[in-house]
């Protein structure tokens, strides 16, 4: 992709990808917005892990709203921290069932991707204890070395990640398959999970000793990095209960892993009146770019113009506005229409380059934006419940979610926002208050 802004619709298009930033076009588009979000989570995170001593270990929680930008922020952040720590970045959706993971699942990743790296990096895990592993799993599973080669899929040999300095360990082969049954639904999933948690202890024993080793070797070979650094990005896309499960009742488990790791989880879990401070440190959050003037008594907010504007310095990254848009009304009506919420502000430009080409137009006009602003709003006429609009209408009059289990999913589906400032409040998206069915909500909450 070229590294000069876009000055025509259909460059504007191909920038407007809503993929998380990541290699060189973190250097050509990222912009800072903590500032704008009245946050400094990312910039405290960042801090923690660089005070973080070589040896210590820590267990850090990072949220937002999915399409927030974590992903990019992450990416920013393992870039950073390189030379500090050994970086290990694992998109978790791709990897297992994001829809049915377990925290047996996520130790299990860790075991296999921890193993892959230090072989790349051509460092030895002491023998004793991937023979211990190698026979405990063996032990599991019923697997041999013949049962693995020959059923080991195709998907597995990619998950070891290809070529390494040495020969691929039964014990690599055997937790490719393992995982490889789990995401894939096999009938022996259960039962494989059942016996890891059985065995918990032994699992969780022997997994640490091999991050031990691991982390000792890898402080030898480079003095200046503190250890091994785990990202398990994505895993906010699990479903609510799912979140439930991994965080609240298994949360010890998921902080007992001698290394540090980041977990993403879905913000609809902060709402939980099991309190997610009460097992983990808090988390860190991503809010919302905070394009409103916040006034509990006033519907609807003003916009604070210092928020508006920090959303067109992150489209004036990626393209020349004024080449763009037929005026800087076209531009900001999809900026207030977006909510402070990069990725659906990135889908409406978007969208709005495609009418506008498809119309004959060589700059976006109003009517362009007004269809790309619909096709939002459609969407959640789809996807929101009608059970749903009571509980937005309320956080409409009150600027706070519901904290309940409606409350949450109204978080989950981003038909409900939230921000901070001198306090944490929430909002509904701008898109859903032309709803029909949230005015009525609204009409009939206040008779």
């Amino acid at each position: 992709m070229s590294s000069q802004r876009a000055v025509n619709l259909r460059e504007a298009y191909r920038v407007s990808d809503v993929k998380p930033l990541e290699g060189d076009d973190l250097d050509r588009y990222y912009t800072e917005l903590g500032e704008s979000r009245k946050s400094e989570a990312v910039t405290n995170m960042r801090v923690a892990l660089d005070l973080q001593e070589s040896g210590e270990f820590s267990t850090i929680l990072f949220t937002g709203h999915r399409g927030c930008g974590k992903s990019t922020e992450l990416h920013s952040l393992e870039r950073n921290l390189r030379k500090q720590y050994h970086v290990i970045y694992l998109r978790t959706d791709e990897i297992t069932d994001i829809n049915d993971v377990e925290y047996t699942d996520l130790y299990l990743l860790v075991a296999q991707y921890v193993e892959y790296e230090l072989r790349k990096t051509k460092i030895k895990i002491d023998a004793s204890i991937i023979r211990d592993f190698e026979s405990w799993f063996a032990e599991v599973t019923h697997e041999n070395e013949q049962t693995v080669e020959s059923s080991i899929s195709v998907e597995g040999e990619i998950t070891l990640g290809g070529e390494t300095p040495f020969p691929i360990p039964f014990l690599a082969k055997l937790l490719a398959k393992i995982m490889s049954q789990i995401k894939g639904g096999s009938k022996d999933k259960q039962t494989i999970r059942q016996t890891l948690e059985r065995d918990f202890s032994r699992l969780k024993t022997t997994l640490n000793l091999l991050l031990d080793d691991g982390n000792e070797k890898l402080r030898k070979r480079y003095p200046d990095k503190k250890g091994i650094l785990l990202i398990f990005d994505n895993l906010d896309r699990c479903p609510p209960h799912v979140a439930e499960r991994l965080f609240f009742n298994y949360g010890s488990q998921l902080q007992e892993l001698r290394c540090t790791i980041i977990y993403t989880l879905p913000i609809s879990a902060l709402y939980s009146p099991r309190g997610i401070a009460n097992t983990f440190a808090e988390p860190k959050i991503i809010p919302m770019v905070n394009i409103y003037e916040f006034d509990a008594k006033r519907n609807p907010l003003k916009h604070n113009p210092d928020g508006i504007q920090a959303l067109v310095n992150l489209l004036e990254r990626r393209m020349d506005t004024q080449q763009i848009f037929a005026t800087d009304r076209e531009r900001d009506d999809l900026i207030r229409a977006s909510g402070g919420h990069i990725r659906h502000l990135m889908q409406m430009v978007r969208e709005a380059c495609l009418t506008a080409i498809g119309r004959g137009h060589s700059k976006i006009e109003a009517d362009d934006v007004v269809y790309a602003i619909n096709q939002r709003q459609f969407s959640f006429e789809r996807e929101i419940p009608d059970t749903h609009y009571g509980a937005i209408a309320n956080t409409y009059r009150t600027k706070r979610a519901n904290n309940d289990e409606i409350g949450q999913l109204t978080l989950v589906n981003t038909s409900v926002l939230e921000y901070n400032g001198k306090r944490r409040w929430n909002y509904p998206h701008p898109t859903v208050l032309n709803i029909d069915a949230f005015q009525r909500a609204l009409n009939d909450s206040v008779q």
